[in-house]
C-alpha cells in the first residue's frame, strides 16, 4: 500500500510549504505537486488554494476535513505495522500445569518482562505434566515447566531441573 501521498498531504497541511515538504522527504517538489494534484482529483475537490501573490498556502474547509481522516489513517496504518511486527517475532509456546502456572509462574513474570521475553510467550495451560510431555514430544510446545518425581531421560529433549 502506498502512503506516500498521504505522508506527503500531511506534512504539506503542517508546513503550507512545497520546498520545505519536498526537502523533508528528499523528493522533488513536483513530486509533491504532483502527488496532492492527484489527490484532489481523485476526491474531487481544491484541498488548498494557492496565493501566489503572497505565497502563501490555504488549507480549504474540504483540505480540513481531508486532513483529520488522513492522520487517523496514518496513526491506524503504523499501529497495524507495529502489532504485525509483533506477530512475526518467534512465539514461544510455553506448557504450564495448573499448579506451576498459579504460583511459581508469576514470580518469574517480571524477569520475563524486564528481558522482553513475556510478549513473546503463548502460555498453555494443561491438567498435568504427563499431558505436557507428550505436547513436548509431538511438537506442540516449544518448552514446558513440568512437575515430576523422577529425571526425564528422553535424548530428544533437553531438561533443567529448578528448585
Amino acid at each position: 500500500m502506498d502512503t506516500k501521498s498521504l505522508e506527503y498531504y500531511h506534512k504539506l497541511v503542517e508546513e503550507k510549504n512545497f520546498s520545505k515538504v519536498a526537502e523533508f522527504f528528499e523528493v522533488s517538489q513536483p513530486t509533491i505537486t504532483l502527488a496532492i494534484k492527484r489527490l484532489e482529483n481523485e476526491y474531487q475537490t481544491k484541498f488548498f488554494l494557492r496565493d501566489r501573490s503572497h505565497k502563501e498556502l490555504i488549507l480549504t474547509k474540504d483540505g480540513e476535513q481531508f486532513d483529520k481522516h488522513v492522520v487517523t489513517v496514518l496513526n491506524e496504518l503504523e499501529i497495524a505495522r507495529k502489532e504485525i511486527s509483533r506477530n512475526q517475532e518467534q512465539m514461544i509456546r510455553l506448557g504450564l500445569p495448573p499448579i506451576i502456572s498459579q504460583f511459581y509462574f508469576p514470580k518469574i513474570t517480571p524477569s520475563l518482562a524486564n528481558n522482553k521475553l513475556l510478549r513473546r510467550i503463548e502460555p498453555y495451560e494443561e491438567k498435568g505434566s504427563a499431558i505436557l510431555l507428550k505436547m513436548l514430544k509431538d511438537g506442540t510446545l516449544d518448552m514446558s515447566l513440568l512437575s515430576s518425581t523422577t529425571p526425564l531421560t528422553d535424548k530428544n529433549l533437553k531438561a533443567h531441573i529448578i528448585s
